[in-house]
């Protein structure tokens, strides 16, 4: 079991397109923030339950979600209640995770994808009912306690260190939302910063030197640079080129095609759990390689500003298809039935994601 990617599968291309379009977000920017927040919250989770008390709060706090955000999402984002769910969540995970906590994760998250600062609370808020109504069912699925949902999370451990994106842990840095993942994140960067500081003396004087002469190499470039902009002024600047009809954003069929795509694939690969699953799943896999082919092949002869809107439903996507790509072929007998479907589909699925 891996609950990341069980939470990150319900987060699917449709689902990051309106969360995107009510917050007025940039879809990539979204799903990059999701990708962050997801594994955040439950390393936050873990370390709680950890505590004394925290376990059995844990545990109320799950049994009074109401299981249905799992399948209703959809309808709730965009909706008069969005912002009731989102307050919400923010309040039962500020109750858990403390006041100061949860700022500090939404201000990372913030600062991570690139988002504003109520962008970020607000998707953080509707996130948190949604992680922890899929605690709630795999606790009420497995007949667990509340000791039992604190062993679950330990056994996660790995799985959400994993999963946390490079860079988003050290904005996390003296929260204690990460403590439950102990030596999992730590580097060795100690070290070399003793070895840097005896240095210091040395290294200032080498600095000095390397300034002198790039100044002087500055100051005879700038000459150089006054001559030739004398000469140029005199010359009249050709206009720019006139945009062409291939300069034109890329038309809507190919959007909706590619969020179509992206769709089936995140349930086909939801819907796998064994060798004769995949063998099922092969027909639809292929036929999603092959509309993913047709719109990298169509987007090919456009320009990088006709390419952005794909490009970003594309990488909005990425983090979560990936997890159900290896989660998918992480299943005995799978990888080699899928992955010569699966690797050039992920391929070209990442070329789209790049203007």
């Amino acid at each position: 079991m891996n609950l990341v990617s069980m939470i990150m599968q319900l987060l699917g291309p449709s689902i990051i397109n309106r969360l995107a379009a009510s917050l007025g977000a940039n879809q990539g920017l979204v799903g990059k923030a999701i990708s962050a927040a997801v594994p955040a919250i439950l390393a936050g989770l873990t370390s709680m339950a950890s505590r004394g008390g925290g376990a059995a709060q844990l545990s109320n706090a799950v049994a009074k979600q109401d299981p249905s955000i799992l399948s209703n999402l959809g309808d709730l984002i965009g909706s008069p209640q969005q912002q009731t769910v989102a307050e919400n969540g923010t309040d039962i995970l500020s109750s858990l995770l403390g006041g100061s906590s949860t700022n500090a994760l939404a201000g990372a998250l913030s600062k991570f994808a690139g988002l504003s600062g109520a962008q970020g609370s607000s998707l953080l808020g509707m996130l948190a009912p949604l992680v922890l109504g899929q605690l709630g069912q795999v606790q009420k699925s497995s007949a667990l306690d509340a000791g039992g949902l604190a062993n679950l999370l330990n056994s996660q451990k790995d799985n959400i260190a994993n999963a946390l994106p490079s860079g988003f842990s050290k904005l996390l840095g003296g929260t204690g939302i990460l403590d439950s993942l102990g030596d999992r994140l730590k580097t060795s960067v100690e070290p070399a910063r003793a070895t840097a500081s005896q240095g210091l003396p040395l290294l200032n004087k080498w600095l000095m030197a390397i300034a002198l002469g790039v100044l002087g190499i500055l100051l005879l470039t700038s000459y150089g640079c006054n001559q030739k902009t004398t000469e140029k002024a005199t010359t009249p600047e050709t206009p720019p080129a006139a945009t062409t009809p291939a300069e034109t954003p890329m038309n809507a069929d190919l959007s909706g095609t590619t969020s179509k795509a992206l769709d089936g694939l995140t349930t086909a690969l939801a819907g796998i759990t064994d060798e004769a699953t995949a063998k099922a799943a092969v027909p639809q896999l292929q036929d999603i390689a092959k509309q993913i082919e047709d719109v990298k092949t169509a987007a090919a002869p456009l320009s990088a500003d006709a390419k952005k809107p794909i490009a970003s439903l594309v990488a909005s996507s990425l983090p979560i298809i990936t997890a159900a790509v290896e989660k998918a072929v992480g299943i005995p007998g799978v990888a080699a039935i899928l992955n010569p479907i699966l690797q050039p589909l992920v391929a070209n699925l990442e070329a789209l994601s790049k203007v």
